[in-house]
Protein backbone atom coordinates (compact mmCIF):
# COMPACT_ATOMS: atom_id res chain seq x y z
CA UNK A 1 0.00 0.00 0.00
CA UNK A 2 0.98 3.63 -0.34
CA UNK A 3 1.21 5.09 3.16
CA UNK A 4 1.03 8.85 3.71
CA UNK A 5 2.50 9.84 7.08
CA UNK A 6 1.22 13.10 8.57
CA UNK A 7 3.15 14.51 11.55
CA UNK A 8 1.55 16.06 14.60
CA UNK A 9 1.95 19.54 16.00
CA UNK A 10 5.35 21.23 15.88
CA UNK A 11 6.74 18.55 13.56
CA UNK A 12 7.52 18.23 9.86
CA UNK A 13 7.88 15.23 7.57
CA UNK A 14 11.30 14.33 9.00
CA UNK A 15 9.62 13.20 12.23
CA UNK A 16 8.91 9.88 10.47
CA UNK A 17 12.49 9.25 9.32
CA UNK A 18 13.01 6.23 11.59
CA UNK A 19 9.53 4.78 11.05
CA UNK A 20 9.34 4.90 7.26
CA UNK A 21 12.11 2.29 6.68
CA UNK A 22 10.16 -0.28 8.71
CA UNK A 23 7.11 0.20 6.49
CA UNK A 24 9.21 0.08 3.32
CA UNK A 25 10.90 -3.13 4.45
CA UNK A 26 7.43 -4.67 4.67
CA UNK A 27 6.74 -3.76 1.04
CA UNK A 28 4.81 -0.52 1.44
CA UNK A 29 5.59 2.68 -0.41
CA UNK A 30 5.85 5.59 1.99
CA UNK A 31 5.44 9.33 1.69
CA UNK A 32 5.89 11.59 4.70
CA UNK A 33 4.40 15.07 4.32
CA UNK A 34 4.68 18.38 6.12
CA UNK A 35 1.33 19.94 6.91
CA UNK A 36 0.69 23.15 4.99
CA UNK A 37 -1.76 25.96 5.68
CA UNK A 38 -2.67 28.55 8.29
CA UNK A 39 -6.06 27.08 9.22
CA UNK A 40 -7.39 23.61 9.86
CA UNK A 41 -9.39 23.64 6.62
CA UNK A 42 -6.34 24.74 4.63
CA UNK A 43 -4.27 21.89 6.04
CA UNK A 44 -7.07 19.45 5.28
CA UNK A 45 -7.37 20.81 1.73
CA UNK A 46 -3.63 20.32 1.18
CA UNK A 47 -3.94 16.70 2.28
CA UNK A 48 -6.99 16.15 0.08
CA UNK A 49 -4.98 17.51 -2.85
CA UNK A 50 -2.27 14.99 -2.04
CA UNK A 51 -4.86 12.20 -2.02
CA UNK A 52 -6.14 13.31 -5.40
CA UNK A 53 -2.59 13.26 -6.75
CA UNK A 54 -1.57 9.78 -5.60
CA UNK A 55 -4.69 7.71 -4.97
CA UNK A 56 -7.21 6.06 -7.25
CA UNK A 57 -10.32 4.04 -6.58
CA UNK A 58 -8.38 0.94 -7.68
CA UNK A 59 -5.36 1.74 -5.53
CA UNK A 60 -6.39 3.68 -2.42
CA UNK A 61 -3.90 4.83 0.17
CA UNK A 62 -3.35 4.67 3.91
CA UNK A 63 -3.46 7.87 5.92
CA UNK A 64 -1.48 7.86 9.16
CA UNK A 65 -1.85 10.84 11.46
CA UNK A 66 -0.02 11.52 14.71
CA UNK A 67 -1.43 13.64 17.54
CA UNK A 68 -3.01 16.83 16.16
CA UNK A 69 -2.75 15.44 12.63
CA UNK A 70 -5.11 12.56 13.39
CA UNK A 71 -8.22 14.74 12.99
CA UNK A 72 -6.68 16.35 9.89
CA UNK A 73 -6.24 12.93 8.29
CA UNK A 74 -9.80 12.03 9.24
CA UNK A 75 -11.28 15.22 7.80
CA UNK A 76 -9.39 14.57 4.56
CA UNK A 77 -10.70 11.01 4.47
CA UNK A 78 -14.21 12.36 5.00
CA UNK A 79 -13.83 14.29 1.75
CA UNK A 80 -12.36 11.33 -0.18
CA UNK A 81 -13.55 8.12 1.55
CA UNK A 82 -13.24 6.03 -1.60
CA UNK A 83 -9.53 6.84 -1.84
CA UNK A 84 -8.53 5.81 1.69
CA UNK A 85 -8.03 2.11 2.44
CA UNK A 86 -7.10 2.47 6.10
CA UNK A 87 -6.69 5.15 8.75
CA UNK A 88 -3.90 4.87 11.30
CA UNK A 89 -4.12 7.04 14.41
CA UNK A 90 -0.83 7.35 16.28
CA UNK A 91 -1.70 8.33 19.86
CA UNK A 92 -4.65 10.33 18.60
CA UNK A 93 -8.27 9.98 17.55
CA UNK A 94 -10.81 11.77 15.33
CA UNK A 95 -12.70 14.26 17.44
CA UNK A 96 -16.48 14.75 17.39
CA UNK A 97 -18.28 17.21 15.14
CA UNK A 98 -17.68 20.71 16.47
CA UNK A 99 -14.70 19.70 18.57
CA UNK A 100 -11.13 20.90 18.17
CA UNK A 101 -7.61 19.65 18.82
CA UNK A 102 -6.85 21.89 21.80
CA UNK A 103 -8.10 25.45 22.20
CA UNK A 104 -6.17 25.91 25.44
CA UNK A 105 -2.71 25.99 23.87
CA UNK A 106 -1.27 29.48 24.41
CA UNK A 107 -0.86 31.75 21.39
CA UNK A 108 2.32 33.85 21.36
CA UNK A 109 2.82 36.49 18.67
CA UNK A 110 0.23 34.87 16.43
CA UNK A 111 1.52 31.30 16.67
CA UNK A 112 1.44 28.38 19.10
CA UNK A 113 5.01 27.49 20.10
CA UNK A 114 6.08 24.16 21.55
CA UNK A 115 5.10 24.33 25.24
CA UNK A 116 7.62 23.82 28.02
CA UNK A 117 8.07 20.22 29.07
CA UNK A 118 6.66 20.76 32.55
CA UNK A 119 3.11 21.21 31.21
CA UNK A 120 2.87 17.59 30.05
CA UNK A 121 1.67 14.63 32.10
CA UNK A 122 4.32 11.98 32.95
CA UNK A 123 2.72 9.49 30.52
CA UNK A 124 3.01 12.04 27.70
CA UNK A 125 6.78 12.47 28.01
CA UNK A 126 7.55 8.84 28.82
CA UNK A 127 10.70 7.82 26.98
CA UNK A 128 11.64 11.37 26.00
CA UNK A 129 15.23 11.50 27.17
CA UNK A 130 17.03 14.83 27.61
CA UNK A 131 18.67 14.23 24.22
CA UNK A 132 15.33 13.58 22.50
CA UNK A 133 13.78 16.63 24.13
CA UNK A 134 16.63 18.83 22.99
CA UNK A 135 16.39 17.48 19.44
CA UNK A 136 12.63 18.11 19.44
CA UNK A 137 13.15 21.70 20.63
CA UNK A 138 15.60 22.34 17.79
CA UNK A 139 13.25 20.95 15.14
CA UNK A 140 10.00 22.35 16.55
CA UNK A 141 7.94 24.52 14.19
CA UNK A 142 5.36 26.86 15.78
CA UNK A 143 1.79 26.04 14.83
CA UNK A 144 -0.47 28.62 13.15
CA UNK A 145 -2.71 30.09 15.85
CA UNK A 146 -5.99 28.92 14.29
CA UNK A 147 -5.18 25.25 13.72
CA UNK A 148 -5.52 23.94 17.31
CA UNK A 149 -8.84 25.74 17.90
CA UNK A 150 -10.57 25.48 14.51
CA UNK A 151 -13.61 23.18 14.65
CA UNK A 152 -13.98 19.72 13.14
CA UNK A 153 -16.71 19.23 10.55
CA UNK A 154 -17.70 16.26 8.44
CA UNK A 155 -20.07 15.60 5.56
CA UNK A 156 -19.90 11.99 4.31
CA UNK A 157 -21.03 9.08 6.47
CA UNK A 158 -18.92 6.81 4.23
CA UNK A 159 -15.98 7.84 6.40
CA UNK A 160 -17.26 5.35 8.97
CA UNK A 161 -16.67 2.47 6.56
CA UNK A 162 -12.91 3.10 6.38
CA UNK A 163 -11.04 0.54 8.55
CA UNK A 164 -9.12 2.26 11.31
CA UNK A 165 -6.45 1.37 13.84
CA UNK A 166 -5.58 3.39 16.93
CA UNK A 167 -2.06 2.91 18.25
CA UNK A 168 -2.43 4.25 21.76
CA UNK A 169 0.66 5.13 23.77
CA UNK A 170 -0.30 7.23 26.78
CA UNK A 171 -3.47 5.28 27.59
CA UNK A 172 -3.47 1.46 27.78
CA UNK A 173 -5.34 -0.16 24.91
CA UNK A 174 -7.80 -1.88 27.25
CA UNK A 175 -8.67 1.43 28.92
CA UNK A 176 -9.21 3.16 25.58
CA UNK A 177 -11.34 0.29 24.30
CA UNK A 178 -13.51 0.55 27.43
CA UNK A 179 -14.01 4.27 26.85
CA UNK A 180 -15.11 3.63 23.27
CA UNK A 181 -17.41 0.81 24.38
CA UNK A 182 -18.97 3.22 26.87
CA UNK A 183 -19.81 5.56 23.95
CA UNK A 184 -18.10 8.52 25.56
CA UNK A 185 -18.90 11.76 23.75
CA UNK A 186 -15.33 12.51 22.66
CA UNK A 187 -15.14 9.07 21.02
CA UNK A 188 -18.26 9.44 18.85
CA UNK A 189 -16.37 9.02 15.57
CA UNK A 190 -14.50 5.97 16.85
CA UNK A 191 -17.78 4.48 18.05
CA UNK A 192 -19.25 4.96 14.58
CA UNK A 193 -16.25 3.38 12.82
CA UNK A 194 -17.41 0.03 11.49
CA UNK A 195 -14.02 -1.72 11.60
CA UNK A 196 -11.91 -0.42 14.49
CA UNK A 197 -8.83 -1.93 16.11
CA UNK A 198 -7.05 -0.54 19.18
CA UNK A 199 -3.49 -1.64 19.98
CA UNK A 200 -1.12 -0.43 22.66
CA UNK A 201 2.48 0.74 22.56
CA UNK A 202 3.81 1.48 26.02
CA UNK A 203 5.73 4.69 25.47
CA UNK A 204 5.04 8.41 25.42
CA UNK A 205 3.20 10.68 23.02
CA UNK A 206 6.02 10.81 20.46
CA UNK A 207 6.66 7.13 19.62
CA UNK A 208 8.36 8.03 16.34
CA UNK A 209 11.23 9.22 18.56
CA UNK A 210 10.98 6.95 21.60
CA UNK A 211 10.04 3.65 19.90
CA UNK A 212 10.21 4.09 16.11
CA UNK A 213 10.81 0.45 15.18
CA UNK A 214 8.05 -0.81 17.46
CA UNK A 215 5.70 1.83 16.06
CA UNK A 216 6.54 0.84 12.49
CA UNK A 217 5.99 -2.83 13.26
CA UNK A 218 2.55 -2.13 14.72
CA UNK A 219 1.64 -0.12 11.64
CA UNK A 220 2.76 -2.99 9.42
CA UNK A 221 0.66 -5.42 11.47
CA UNK A 222 -2.37 -3.15 11.19
CA UNK A 223 -2.08 -3.15 7.40
CA UNK A 224 -1.45 -6.87 7.00
CA UNK A 225 -4.15 -8.75 5.06
CA UNK A 226 -6.52 -10.74 7.24
CA UNK A 227 -5.64 -14.44 7.20
CA UNK A 228 -7.88 -16.49 4.98
CA UNK A 229 -9.65 -19.44 6.52
CA UNK A 230 -9.34 -22.85 4.93
CA UNK A 231 -12.62 -24.13 3.53
CA UNK A 232 -14.50 -26.57 5.73
CA UNK A 233 -14.16 -30.19 4.74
Amino acid sequence: MHVILVPGFWLDASAWDEVAPVLRAAGHSVEAVTRDGDTLDEQVAALVEKLDDVATADEPVVLAGHSGAGPIAYMAADQRPSLVAHLLYVDTFPGPEGGCVNDELPVVDGVVPLPSWDVWEPATVRGMTPELREAFEHRAIPEPAAVPSDRFHYSDAARHTIPATVITCEIPATDLATMVADHQTWAAELVATEELSIVGLETGHWPMFTAPRELGELMVQALAPAPTQAPAR
